[in-house]
């Protein structure tokens, strides 16, 4: 399990104006959700930009250190709202995992290995799920679920009962979730082309009329 460390201080003051005279200082508004409350904090842009390049991807445990001097809290990244034209970070929520307790999260899958169908069977891989979730305690939280599809055939696939979870991991989505699969490429034939027309024909096709008028 990867962790990291935020620098945090709390905000006091909300609301649309408030948050862009914020963002314009380089302090992005954030919220962190949980048994211990809610609690309205500012993380400074630049240190928020490194810790999402370190979180992209993985399921990364953050410590929340708050300047206020109040204990800090675990807790993992929930969503990140991003300005549509700039994709410059706007708002981050947090929600707060519980050291010893159980937690629910949600992983990406990360798929390796060349499949056996791709190599010999003119076969291609189709993902059909990027992330699963999970019930597991913090300290047994993987950064991701990686899943070898080297063995899989044409005609094969991957299903989440097929893959066995780490310790200490359990598996919440549906066991009968499809989660990649081999399938044959499918070749079309080119259409024949058409049979050329006979030279000859034209010209004698067109002849005819002209011999009849002269008759």
């Amino acid at each position: 399990m990867k962790q990291i460390n935020l620098n945090t201080t709390s905000r006091t003051e909300v609301g649309g104006n408030t948050a862009k005279r914020y963002r314009k200082s380089g302090q992005i508004p954030a919220v962190i959700y949980g048994e211990s409350g809610v609690k309205n904090l500012l993380v400074d842009e630049k240190e928020l930009t490194t810790a999402l390049k370190e979180i992209a991807g993985k399921a990364v445990l953050i410590e929340m250190k708050f300047s206020d001097g109040t204990e800090s809290r675990y807790a993992m990244l929930k969503d990140t709202e991003r300005n549509p034209v700039t994709d410059k970070v706007m708002h981050v929520d947090f929600i707060e995992v519980v050291r010893g307790k159980p937690m629910h999260a949600t992983l990406p899958l990360h798929f390796f290995g060349e499949a056996f169908g791709v190599k010999n069977e003119n076969g291609v891989i189709e993902i059909h799920e990027n992330e699963v979730r999970v019930k597991c305690r913090p300290r047994d939280l993987p950064e991701m679920i990686k899943i070898d599809v080297s063995n899989l055939h044409v005609g094969e696939a991957i299903r989440l009962k097929d893959v066995v979870p780490p310790e200490g991991v359990e598996f919440v989505s549906n066991a009968d979730d499809l989660l990649v699969t081999c399938n044959e490429v499918e070749v079309e034939e080119e259409p024949a082309p058409a049979p050329a027309a006979d030279a000859d024909a034209a010209p004698a096709a067109a002849a005819a009329p002209a011999e009849q008028q002269s008759k």
